[in-house]
């Protein structure tokens, strides 16, 4: 396989970035084509469909929560015991999946990726578990990777490079010294999970993983633009032309997701296929203007849907609603389903949806813009809060707080990587539940797995499987001491402070046969029929349809800020001012010396000052 350097890959990703953002003409074009052959267009199916859905859900403190998935399917294969997309041929023609993924799976080996971008954090306490799986503040970057020791570390950092011209992002910052390869935290999806989904650490996958973050990476419009570059219909039809950059980070959280796998179209994985899902969920604080809860999707967005995207197998837009209790507040839902609700769940546990069809509801070619409104639902999720503890510059420690508040034990993967500025004490590692600190720790910490942080070279990794006794508080504490940079490691803004990432928080939650999961790529079922309930499509290798079945939810931490000792930068500054002002006082002194010219005049006496004197009163 062909290789190129780093520097061209950074030049060929920085000009993608640039035509991304300032060809809008030429996309805008491409797409009217499109749209103006609506009718000549087919459904798509298999090797090669587009999914898009909007799901929107009210908040317990009032907010509402919306998520956009578009999912792409392309490429089937038959029998192949791993989907291997560098040798795939499924890249060889493009159709609605992007060109510029493809091109990057095939050129690093990539087997399975996750990138994602976010801005705020996940309330966990208030707004219970995502639909989708969500990230602390920042990017991650995670890949599997063919595990070929001799490319794998130009694969990840030619994967990170174009990646950050791709998108616009400082992606080419996780370099060896923030890049880890977690043990248990993180799992394969997709086809993989079929042969191993009881399985949930990676140590024996035959494909290697890595893992990097930055927490400080702001999001803005320059992301969003070429990530909705990547949609068969950009942003001119469908469900994506609510997307309005101004509005989307106007919110109190915003989490934007590229997840590439390989998935499987059959309960017995016979057929494979490549699936490319784009995630937006965002949370809107609906009563920060008046007070009330009421809402609209021309409120929340200031767009409106006139139309549905031709090239969509299926086009829906589902809403949450909420339970109705004799102590909850009635809601009125506009316009109303044109079919029945449908429940999902078992009884116990059911979760009324409306469903809207927009390819039913733009079938007559009605320019209607499409509009809805909705209120309210409880839940207690486990939650984390991660913080740093002790004064002053030279030493400090770190709590992790974790929350059961089930009615039974839970099981958990804690992950957390500091820097290597920060230097951890082991001995020092403490556990107390409830307040109170714990005899013996393995009654918790069923397992543990610390690399040690090597000085400007690799971060510090902890890594532990927990037993979280219920409805408890577990609270883990480790001691460190800070390490003096050279003053030339130092940012710019070094009195900031340095910033450190999010802990990870990996447990399984059960669900009963029928409910909609949470945290996964697989809750995205789609409405088929008036009398069906959501099925999946074509989701089935990450999610068996089973009793036992378990989600696993990441919950993620806050990203801190730890104050390092800072040397006084303003005494090279004084010291240059002191140094030039003596320079310029010696040269302006020796400049007149070399340079006047100095010349004898003869002294003149009294007569001759008197003489002239009277030739001018003369």
């Amino acid at each position: 396989m062909r290789r190129f350097p780093d520097r061209i890959l950074l030049l060929s990703g920085a000009l993608l970035c640039f035509a991304t953002i300032s060809s809008p003409a030429a996309a805008t074009s491409s797409s009217q084509h499109a749209f103006a052959a609506r009718d000549t267009v087919p459904v798509l199916h298999a090797p090669e469909a587009f999914h898009e859905q909007l799901i929107l859900k009210p908040m317990n403190d009032g907010s509402v929560y919306s998520h956009f998935q578009f999912t792409t399917h392309v490429g089937t294969m038959m029998d192949e015991e791993h989907f291997d997309g560098a040798a795939s041929n499924i890249f060889t023609h493009y159709n609605l999946f992007p060109r510029s993924i493809g091109q990057i799976l095939h050129s690093f080996d990539v087997e399975e990726l996750h990138l994602t971008f976010t801005q705020g954090r996940w309330q966990y306490g208030d707004w219970g578990y995502p639909l989708a799986p969500s990230v602390g503040t920042g990017v991650e970057l995670s890949a599997w990777m063919n595990d070929h020791t001799y490319q794998a570390e130009a694969n990840w950092k030619g994967l990170t490079n174009t990646l950050s011209g791709l998108f616009c992002a400082s992606l080419n910052f996780i370099d060896d010294t923030i890049s880890i390869e977690p043990k248990m935290a993180f799992r394969h999806e997709g086809l993989y999970n079929v042969h191993a989904r009881a399985n949930t650490s990676s140590e024996n996958a035959p494909r290697k993983l890595r893992y990097g973050s930055l927490p400080h990476e702001n999001v803005c419009t320059e992301n969003l633009t070429p990530w909705i570059k990547l949609l068969p219909c950009k942003n001119k039809a469908g469900i994506a032309s609510l997307l309005k950059s101004h509005k989307l980070f106007d919110t109190r959280f915003y989490s934007m997701a590229v997840h590439v796998r390989p998935v499987c179209e059959d309960e017995l994985c016979r057929v494979k296929s490549l699936e490319l899902t784009q995630t937006i969920s965002t949370v809107f604080d609906v009563a920060r203007q008046d007070g009330s809860y009421d809402w609209s999707l021309s409120g929340l967005f200031e767009r409106e849907i006139t139309q549905a995207c031709p090239l969509a197998s299926t086009s829906n837009v589902i809403v949450h609603l909420p339970q109705t209790t004799p102590d909850s507040n009635q809601y009125q839902l506009g316009p109303y389903p044109p079919h029945k609700t449908y429940t999902t769940g078992a009884a116990d546990n059911a979760q009324e949806i409306a469903v809207y069809d927009l390819r039913k509801t733009y079938s007559n070619e009605s320019s209607t813009p499409f509009q809805l409104s909705l209120n309210w639902e409880n839940s207690r999720p486990k939650s984390a809060h991660r913080y740093f503890t002790g004064f002053g510059q030279e030493r400090g420690g770190l709590s992790i707080e974790v929350h059961n508040s089930d009615s039974q034990d839970r099981e958990a993967i804690l992950l957390d990587t500091l820097p290597w500025y920060l230097k951890l004490y082991l001995h020092t590692f403490s556990v107390e539940v409830n307040g109170k600190p714990l005899a013996n720790q393995k009654d918790v910490v069923k397992k543990m797995f610390y690399q040690q942080a090597v000085d400007r070279s690799r971060p510090a990794v902890l890594e532990l499987a927990l037993n979280l006794p219920a409805n408890s508080m577990v609270k883990f504490s480790i001691s460190f001491d800070k390490v003096f940079l050279k003053y030339t490691e130092h940012p710019p803004d070094a009195n900031r402070g340095f910033d450190v990432g999010y802990a990870v928080v990996t447990a399984p939650l059960p669900r009963q046969k029928g409910q909609i999961g949470y945290g996964g790529l697989d809750h995205s079922r789609v409405y088929q029929g008036r009398d069906a309930s959501l099925v999946e499509t074509r989701q089935v290798s990450s999610d068996t349809i089973a009793e036992d079945e378990r989600d696993m939810i990441r919950v993620y931490t806050e990203t801190l800020l730890v104050s390092l000792p800072t040397p006084d930068f303003s005494m090279p500054y004084n010291v240059i001012t002191l140094t030039c002002t003596v320079i310029a006082l010696f040269f302006g002194s020796m400049f007149n010396l070399l340079t006047r010219d100095f010349q004898e005049e003869e002294p003149t006496t009294a007569k001759d000052v008197k003489g002239k004197g009277k030739s001018k009163v003369e």
